[in-house]
């Protein structure tokens, strides 16, 4: 295993782990279907790393699942500070880590690719 499926990993789990959290806190069936589309499609990113077909879908993929997780948590921090539900903030930073540890991810693959 190589370094770049070790970090795509681990972002891929990072992602699972502060979104299941993110659920638990709002109960919101998109937030956590986004949250396992994103695990899913980092963990096929680090198996083409893997396999030595490191395509251009392997850097690609992480971007996507990085701009997907910004969106969200763009959409959650801005309803909670524009309709005042500050009970929103803590996942609104759960999903943001998320998506820093897919950035982290994507930058690993992009370097590497």
């Amino acid at each position: 295993m190589n370094t770049t499926s070790i970090v795509l990993s681990l972002a891929s789990l990072t992602t699972l782990i502060l979104g299941l959290y993110a659920w638990r806190l709002t109960s919101s069936k998109p937030l956590i279907i986004n949250m396992l589309f994103g695990s899913a499609g980092l963990l096929i990113a680090a198996y083409g790393f893997v396999a030595g077909n490191s395509s251009q879908m392997t850097v690609v993929i992480p971007f996507f699942i990085t701009m997907l997780l910004t969106g969200r948590a763009v959409a959650i921090s801005w309803r909670a500070y524009a309709r005042g539900e500050k009970e929103l903030l803590v996942p609104s930073s759960l999903v943001s880590g998320a998506a820093m540890a897919c950035l982290a991810g994507t930058i690993i693959a992009y370097v590497n690719y």
